[in-house]
């Protein structure tokens, strides 16, 4: 079973969109014209319920978004409609998808890559990737650092609370030295009539470290132009970022 598959509703109502919808809004489309590339195709690797993929087709991309939950998507689907957006959206696995050469951008953001727990499953998504772009295309993906699972998780809030207040959000986070995996635990309460819902859903992350990820990007035949600590500014990769951001380019001319 997903594990977003009780959880996805919540999930969209939830702080989590807020990452992508800014990446969209201004910290993608700033850092293209920055580099001077300027793509059509994009295809959004765990789309989610698709507010990044959908706020793309509304700056005039040609988007393609994929999630393996099927709770997802469907959400993903409906806000396309409701946006009056062609997107199209497909139920895959990163970790084997089938495109290639469609795209001129693919994209993976809010830590999704995190969620690939060993390297054979990290070097399988990144060959979906580099196989779905054309030559001259980009990757551009980000993941929790290291530091940012086993120090910046554990500084998180456990206790949120939904503004309309029919559900009340739990979280109790872990982080194992030994494997270098974080789990967070969610338990919800959901308002039901009378009564009140429990779900709980448990999500691990695993950290790499950078070298390796530079090490699996190279070895699969992508250039890196760019790791940053923050692709809104550009900063410089440091031992205590949360976060990286990976920018890779398939060689060969753009289209």
């Amino acid at each position: 079973m997903s594990i977003y598959h009780r959880f996805a509703d919540i999930y969209q109502r939830g702080p989590y969109v807020r990452f992508s919808q800014r990446i969209a809004e201004s910290v993608l489309p700033e850092y293209l014209d920055l580099i001077d590339f300027h793509p059509v195709g994009l295809l959004d690797i765990a789309c989610g319920e698709g507010s990044f993929a959908v706020a793309m087709a509304g700056h005039g991309y040609q988007v393609t978004g994929v999630d393996q939950s099927e709770e997802m998507i469907a959400l993903a689907r409906e806000r396309a409609r409701e946006a009056g957006l062609t997107v199209r959206f497909e139920v895959e696995d990163m970790r084997d998808l089938r495109f290639t050469g469609e795209f001129d951008l693919v994209t993976c953001f809010f830590d999704s890559m995190n969620y690939l727990l060993t390297v054979k499953d990290l070097q399988d998504a990144i060959r979906c990737a580099f196989e779905a772009l054309r030559p001259g295309g980009y990757y551009i993906f980000d993941m929790n650092t290291i530091y940012g699972l086993a120090v910046d998780w554990m500084r998180e809030r456990t206790y949120v609370q939904n503004a309309a207040d029919d559900f009340i959000e739990y979280h109790q986070h872990e982080f194992d030295y030994e494997n270098l995996v974080a789990s967070l635990e969610i338990t919800i309460f959901k308002q039901r009539g009378e009564l009140w819902e429990r779900i709980t859903e448990t999500h691990r992350e695993r950290g790499y470290p950078v070298a390796d990820m530079h090490f699996l990007l190279t070895h699969t035949g992508f250039e890196i132009t760019g790791m940053y600590g923050s692709l809104s500014k550009c900063t410089e990769l440091s031992a205590i970022s949360p976060r990286v951001f990976f920018v890779a380019k398939k060689p060969g001319p753009s289209a």
